[in-house]
């Protein structure tokens, strides 16, 4: 049997912003909300190590911003289960931009149609049902220090691609090129609008850096770091 394909949203968002996306064979999975958690990262991590174990092996993980930093944290809790990486401008350093910053541009973001109606409420929901509990996970996923997991994950050797975008202002590309030579990755730095959620509005280009680089275009960089 096949190993498993997962991806893994970014803070807040639904399923249903990353499923047009994806190449055939590959899911993505709900997170759970921050009512269900209380805000708390750890329970994220408790929770995807468990839908891990529950699919085939061995799994390739891709995940978005807070979603890249889950699936290191994965492949460091249980390397023997996870054949590949793929972190998509990843969350796992700390993040230089303010929160108020990028709650100002989530709003712009919003009033320019970036996110389809139906996903849009389903976001507002989550948010405004635990409002606590998604500053506390913000405040987390914006202060968080991988470093010592990103060396580990490159002395394990398990396989990894970061992709940036040069647009993006909250997963920068210094920041993921940071992360990619933490893991000793390649790295790939692509043009692309709308900055971090690139891989919302750009679904073509997400499906094509999930297929693997030879079928994707208009990057600016893809080399080896470490």
């Amino acid at each position: 049997m096949p190993g498993s394909r997962l991806f893994l949203p970014g803070w807040g968002a639904p399923a249903s912003l990353y499923r047009r996306a994806l190449p055939e064979g590959w899911e993505v999975l709900e997170l759970p909300s921050f009512r269900q958690t209380g805000g708390d990262f750890e329970r994220y991590r408790e929770w995807l190590l468990e839908a891990v174990a529950a699919r085939s092996h061995p799994v390739t993980l891709a995940g978005h911003s807070m979603g890249g930093a889950l699936a290191v944290l994965t492949a460091v809790d249980d390397p023997g289960s996870v054949e590949r990486l793929i972190l998509v401008s990843p969350a796992g350093l700390p993040l230089a931009k303010p929160l108020r910053g990028s709650a100002l541009t989530a709003l712009g973001q919003i009033l320019r149609g970036c996110y389809p109606l139906g996903a849009f409420r389903r976001m507002v929901t989550n948010t405004v049902s635990a409002p606590r509990a998604a500053l506390r996970l913000a405040r987390d996923v914006h202060d968080l220090d991988l470093t010592p997991e990103l060396r580990q994950l490159h002395a394990q050797g398990i396989p990894c691609t970061v992709v940036a975008c040069s647009s993006d202002r909250l997963t920068t590309c210094a920041h993921c090129r940071r992360v990619a030579e933490l893991v000793g990755a390649d790295y790939r730095e692509l043009e692309a609008p709308d900055g971090h959620i690139w891989v919302i509005t750009q679904p073509g280009r997400l499906e094509r850096e999930l297929l693997g680089p030879a079928t994707s275009s208009g990057a600016l960089d893809a080399d080896r770091l470490g």
